[in-house]
This record gives structure tokens, sequence and C-alpha cells, in this order.
């Protein structure tokens, strides 16, 4: 039986981290969750921990973690979300369509569900899906080393690669932003929430763009 501080820690811990993941700092969220599994091996910071890996790329060790969930609790949608965009990344591509196909029937009326489905079963779409996303991760290593043009490139090319990624394109206008190019920014974000409409931090950049552009 866990003592009260040792109880108190593990849900710092999992605050603490939900905070960084809340804010993209995956970086920092991981091993804070890492942390909290050690004290508290519970699902959902199991859950938490392969959530980092899977933003960090660490595919293999966030598989690890989501199948053994995922078999404890079956039909979780978004332990198997998750666990299917490990297998694509992975170019698992039958077990990635099993995992959709499995999302589909759990939630029919899902049209994100059957689009990515679809894209698992093409066999030119899920490439450049997969090319897309290691650019955008390669682009995030040149942004964490402030080599910013070099980011700005990369993502570029990964919306030629695979456009209508609002990810993607929301990224492009927060460099634009670091590079005070606000209108270019604006643009971005614009475009970014046309496929993302819900997005709260899609519709805060578009906003402070405007605010720039407009002083």
């Amino acid at each position: 039986m866990k003592s009260f501080f040792e109880i108190l820690k593990i849900k710092r811990l999992r605050l603490k981290g939900q905070k960084l993941l809340t804010k993209g700092d995956f970086e920092k969220a991981f091993p804070v969750f890492q942390k909290a599994v050690l004290l508290d091996n519970s699902y959902e910071n199991i859950y938490n921990l392969a959530l980092c890996q899977t933003a960090l790329g660490k595919y293999e060790d966030a598989e690890a973690y989501l199948d053994k969930i995922n078999q404890e609790i079956p039909g979780n949608e978004m332990i198997l979300l998750t666990l299917a965009e490990t297998k694509l990344m992975q170019k698992k591509w039958q077990e990635s369509i099993d995992h959709f196909q499995k999302l589909t029937e759990i939630n029919p009326r899902s049209e994100s569900y059957k689009k990515y489905l679809a894209l698992s079963k093409d066999e030119v779409e899920r490439e450049k899906y997969v090319s897309s996303k290691m650019l955008l991760f390669k682009a995030t290593e040149a942004l964490q080393q402030k080599k910013d043009e070099e980011a700005l490139k990369l993502l570029i090319e990964a919306d030629e690669t695979y456009p209508e990624n609002a990810n993607i394109l929301n990224n492009i206008g927060s460099i634009y932003m670091l590079m005070k190019d606000y209108k270019n920014a604006y643009k971005y974000f614009s475009e970014a929430l046309k496929y993302d409409r819900n997005n709260q931090r899609i519709k805060e950049n578009i906003l402070a763009a405007r605010r720039k552009i407009k002083k």
C-alpha cells in the first residue's frame, strides 16, 4: 500500500507531465512520466509515457508499452489510435490496417478513422505520410539547435510531401513568427485551421499574427 506522500508525489508528477504534454514539450514530459511509472505503473501513466515516446519518434519502445495496455484493456480508442500510429510509422502496414479497421468498427461515425484506414491501405500515400513525419522530426531537431532556416526548409518539404497536415502548417507559421515574417505566419496559421478547425492553439496563433500585422 502506497503512503500518503507517495500518492501525493505521483499526482504531482502526473500533473506536471500532463501540463508539459499540453504545451507539446515532449522532451521534458518524457522523464517526468518515467518517474511516475516507476512509482505507479498505472495504465494512465504508461500511456502518457508511450505518448511521449511516439511524439519523440521512439516507436518501437512506445509499441511495446501500448501492445501491453491494449491486451489488458482492448477497445480503448486512444490507446488503439496511438498504437496504430506506431505501427504505421514503423511501416508495419498490415498491423496498422488491422488497428485502424478495428477503430472504424468501434466508432463507425469517425471520418478521421476512415481517412487513416484508407491511408494505411494506400501504398503511395502511406509512404508520403511517413516521410513527412520524419521530416517533421528533423525540423524539430533543427529548431532545438536554433537552426530556424533549416527547420523551415524541412517543414516546407514535409508540406509538399504530404499536404493538408495542420500540424506541419502550424509549425511553418510558428517559424515565420520567430523570423518576424507575420504575413506569412498568418497565411500558414490560417491554412492550418482549415484542416483542424477546433484547434485552440492554432486559433491563438492566428490572433497573435494578426495583432503583429496591425502594429
